[in-house]
């Protein structure tokens, strides 16, 4: 395995095209080896896809484009958001030989090469992911445990697998049954389906907003969260403070990280909100409760 390529997953709207951009960039800058990337959308033009001729000087990376139809959800339960927001549950349908695939959100910056992740061992389980804290409330509803709740931004899992097993039925029957309870669609099925056979990445995978910002997730150690903000894989800009809208401050500890792989994908409009964000607001906004580090401990090469 060490050797094949490195297949991971994207889907986005014409609005998230930038980001989606960036986050390959990184995953580009960052490859040992080949990498393919699964483009998955709807309604895109030839125009639009030129966000992504950058990737031409990266001779290891394909990106490969799936358009969706309706064929892939013709006979899903009605659905309340945009269908978008399902493409990973699909995965199955769309890939169903293969093996092994890492599904990124585009709202994140690849800082670490993503095949250390890609060869990771299931152990056993049907997918890996990040633990993260959902509140107690929703996590009742559910009947899930709050502390032993996976993001869905960063998933490693295997498409085949799960075409062989039917797994896309069980998330048809999960989302018909739990369909007034769901407050994350996509994600909260998947932590009904595996909650009980999941691997959990260590977070530097996935370090989402709150990782800086709260005590750590009942899964993990000071000590591991520590690690992950001196040796990110993933920055995940998750929360209402996105590092490319123009009036919220910096939440992330590697907010500005997005500005260098924006500079490499060519997308001046978030490099230039990144710079008038970084005159506005200089630092990354304090926690509001003392915790047991601080930004003596992230990685000054992304604080650039």
């Amino acid at each position: 395995m060490a050797s094949d390529p490195v297949h991971i997953a994207l889907a986005s709207d014409r609005k998230y095209l930038p980001l989606a951009a960036t986050a390959l960039a990184g995953a580009a800058e960052h490859t040992s080896r080949e990498l393919v990337a699964h483009f998955l959308y709807e309604n895109l033009t030839e125009e639009d896809f030129e966000v992504f001729d950058f990737l031409s000087r990266y001779p290891r990376v394909t990106l490969e484009r799936h358009h969706i139809g309706d064929a892939f959800f013709r006979d899903w339960p009605e659905m309340r958001w945009s269908r978008s927001i399902y493409y990973r549950l699909i995965l199955p349908d769309l890939l169903p030989t293969l093996e092994r695939i890492i599904y990124l959100d585009c709202d994140l910056c690849v800082l670490d090469d993503l095949a250390e992740l890609y060869d990771l061992d299931f152990a056993g389980k049907s997918i890996m992911a990040v633990a993260v804290r959902t509140k107690a409330d929703h996590a009742r509803r559910l009947g899930l445990d709050a502390e032993h709740y996976f993001n869905s931004g960063v998933l490693v899992f295997s498409p085949a697998r799960w075409h062989r097993e039917d797994i896309i039925g069980q998330f048809k029957e999960c989302f018909a049954e739990f369909a007034d309870k769901l407050k994350y669609p996509d994600q909260d099925i998947l932590n009904l389906v595996f909650r009980n056979d999941v691997r959990f990445l260590h977070p530097r995978w996935n370090l989402i907003t709150s990782t800086f910002r709260n005590e750590p997730v009942g899964c993990y150690t000071t000590e591991e969260v520590i690690a992950a903000l001196r040796h990110p894989g993933i920055a995940h800009y998750t929360g209402t403070h996105k590092p490319w809208l123009r009036w919220k401050s910096f939440h992330h500890p590697f907010s500005l990280a997005m500005r260098h792989y924006a500079k490499i994908a060519g997308r001046s409009e978030i490099v230039h909100i990144l710079n008038f964000k970084s005159l506005l607001f200089p630092h990354i906004a304090k926690p509001k409760k003392r915790l047991p580090w601080d930004r003596s401990v992230i990685d000054r090469k992304f604080l650039r």
